[in-house]
């Protein structure tokens, strides 16, 4: 990942740890927080959103752009939701369990719950529009 995508990931990354009380230098604690994704953050429920292998990076956008969707919908419903990429890394041991058709491959997953107030965290830092956005015309 290059920059400034792996900067901002890392100042998001120094957020949540400060959030949640976790030194830099405290490894075990840094695993731990890791380790909460395995658990859904203590939600109730999990979505694994799984794609067509045979798909590209139009499409990834495409499921980008359904999740967004159902997270919206979750919400209207009073509904909190997270999205969670780590799951990729375990696809296999996900697969053992969710048993997916052949051909798929593990998008991401979602932890489905009402928001624990009494946890700490830090919202993710948007990066300015300027930096984002070209606007052409008039």
């Amino acid at each position: 990942m290059g920059s400034p995508y792996r900067e901002r990931r890392a100042e998001a990354a120094e957020r949540r740890y400060a959030a949640l009380g976790v030194p830099r230098d405290d490894q075990r604690a840094r695993h731990r927080a890791v380790a909460a994704n395995w658990d859904c953050f203590g939600a109730p429920a999990a979505l694994f959103c799984y794609l067509d292998r045979r798909m590209g990076p139009a499409q990834w956008a495409d499921a980008g752009m359904y999740l967004q969707t159902v997270m919206v919908l979750l919400r209207a419903e009073g509904l909190h939701s997270c999205t969670q990429m780590a799951w990729s890394v375990y696809r296999r041991t996900v697969a053992e369990v969710v048993s997916p058709p052949e051909g798929l491959i593990l998008f991401c997953g979602m932890s489905i719950g009402h928001e624990d107030a009494a946890v700490p965290y830090a919202r993710s830092e948007r990066a300015p529009l300027a930096e984002t956005v070209t606007f052409l015309g008039g």
